[in-house]
């Protein structure tokens, strides 16, 4: 695996492959829906603590993602997904011969991995309500969600006459069309400018995997043995929000809040694959025979036969003798009492009695069974 990123990426060690790249973006995308689907599932089973979370979870997502990307860009010089693969991020130009991230760095870092995609999916959302939704798209207009609403939107009274609000509304309206017109093509240059550096960085004509490390001006590098080393000197990092201790509570208190936070945030680089392998685990322990295995209980006992009846037809001693027409059974099949007949025999008694001729207990047409072997 070495020797193969090694080769794609031109014989750099220090830069990882496309491949790897890719990998990376992909886990980054897959966090978001992750959360959501455990928000969701709990929020079923406490909705009075958890329902207010999961209506707002892009912004509690990007909250939550904030803390941790401010915690692994200023500890580990990357972003979260970047340091579970072993990367960091260096700048293209030195700054006083040093190529660490400075501060503006970090909050820009920031900006593009938090801020632009909640913005990207918010806009997105807004589009699929503006356009009307898949159904508007494939069949027109006519089709669209708000083409199936019921009533109007409320008026407020004194309001609508006035000059000032008509032009409001139109310019709103405007503005709409023009989002709804030009943001697929705004999308389209998005997605198209990822997938074009892309393919020059797996070619080697930029050292940039995206576009907006190329505004940034950063460069995304593997970790090397000095970077090990040096973290593993350091040990667990500091927070920013402890403060030197002078022996009161207070004092003590805020720094144990520090160090447990930032330990909690560094426990997520071991917590992800932890998870993932149980993830794993479970998905094969359903899958497999095992779990058939152990949920499965001992095999009940086969119900007792049904006695014929006193007033019923008496049952042959031969028993490849049908006992409707005493004789040999032709096309067997068995009535729900446990009893074999003749098909024809069963089928016509059934149908004009209702039940079966040894037992009298009630029987229908439809749970007459065929034997595909005599008995």
């Amino acid at each position: 695996m070495e020797f193969m990123s090694d080769m794609l990426s031109g014989g750099d060690a220090g830069k990882p492959s496309l491949f790897e790249i890719v990998a990376q973006h992909k886990m980054g995308e897959l966090l978001e829906p992750a959360l959501r689907h455990v928000t969701s599932v709990y929020a079923h089973r406490y909705p009075r603590y958890l329902i207010r979370i999961l209506n707002w979870h892009e912004e509690a997502y990007a909250a939550l993602m904030l803390l941790v990307e401010r915690h692994y860009l200023r500890n580990y010089g990357g972003s979260f997904t970047e340091h579970f693969y072993g990367y960091k991020r260096v700048r293209a130009h030195k700054i006083r011969g040093s190529n660490s991230l400075t501060r503006a760095d970090k909050w820009g870092s920031l900006a593009f991995l938090v801020g632009l995609p909640l913005a990207k999916n918010r806009l997105d959302q807004y589009y699929e309500r503006v356009s009307g939704g898949e159904a508007a798209r494939l069949l027109g207009s006519e089709f669209s969600q708000a083409a199936f609403s019921v009533g109007s939107e409320p008026r407020t009274p004194g309001v609508d006459s006035s000059n000032l609000h008509r032009k409001f509304t139109a310019a709103k309206e405007v503005l709409k069309r023009l989002f709804k017109c030009y943001y697929p093509h705004a999308n389209f240059i998005y997605h198209m400018a990822t997938a074009l550096y892309y393919i020059a960085y797996m070619f080697d004509h930029t050292d940039y995997n995206s576009p907006w490390l190329h505004v940034l001006g950063l460069k995304v590098r593997r970790l090397s043995a000095a970077d090990y080393r040096a973290m593993e000197t350091r040990g667990v990092p500091k927070s920013s929000l402890s403060a030197p201790s002078n022996g009161s509570v207070l004092r003590f208190t805020r720094n144990l809040v520090a160090r447990m936070l930032t330990g909690g945030l560094d426990f997520l680089k071991v917590l992800l694959p932890l998870s993932i392998f149980f993830y794993r685990f479970l998905e094969w322990w359903y899958r497999s025979d095992f779990h058939k295995k152990i949920r499965k209980g001992p095999i009940p006992p086969p119900p007792m036969p049904l006695k014929p009846h006193p007033d019923g037809v008496a049952v042959p001693e031969d028993q490849s003798v049908c006992p409707l027409c005493r004789m040999p059974r032709t096309n067997p099949a068995m009535a729900p009492s446990g009893y074999v007949f003749c098909y024809p025999c069963i089928h016509k008694h059934v149908s004009e009695n209702g039940t079966c001729p040894v037992t009298l207990v009630k029987a229908e047409s439809a749970g007459i069974r065929k034997l595909y072997a005599d008995v």
